[in-house]
């Protein structure tokens, strides 16, 4: 299955998305700002990231751009888990390239299943590779 990084300030909720991710047989790594995020990137392969918009330190959106932005990385797919109601927070998210935006008080375990399945599908058939990003390191 696919290697994960869950990037989650809330402990419980980060519990909660490894346990679903763990269940359906992915490899997860969790960090819980944007800075332990790229530090994770630079330590492990990844095939998609699992991200919360609002944290201290590195914020989602930060560390989105400063992924979109690194040549090596910007083609990763990102999908979002946010509590933010902010339409326009999540429309920039959108426009930096996240796959999807995942309410945290409306998505289920299903649902999250259902979209990092598509959206692992779909971005190995884009990129012709079922391989993991690779660290350049």
């Amino acid at each position: 299955m696919a290697a994960i990084l869950i990037i989650e300030d809330e402990p419980d909720q980060r519990e909660l998305l490894t346990k679903v991710l763990e269940r359906d047989g992915h490899h997860v790594t969790c960090a819980s700002n944007g800075w332990e995020g790229l530090l994770a990137l630079d330590a492990r392969n990844v095939d998609l990231v699992v991200l919360d918009l609002m944290m201290p330190g590195m914020d989602g959106a930060t560390f989105l751009g400063v992924l979109r932005n690194d040549t090596r990385r910007r083609n990763l797919p990102v999908l979002v888990v946010t509590a933010l109601r902010e339409e326009g927070l999540v429309l920039r998210a959108r426009q930096i390239g996240v796959q999807e935006v995942l309410r945290k008080t409306r998505y289920t375990p299903g649902d999250l299943s259902e979209a990092v399945r598509a959206h692992l599908s779909n971005h190995h058939s884009s990129t012709g590779t079922g391989a993991a990003y690779h660290s350049p390191n």
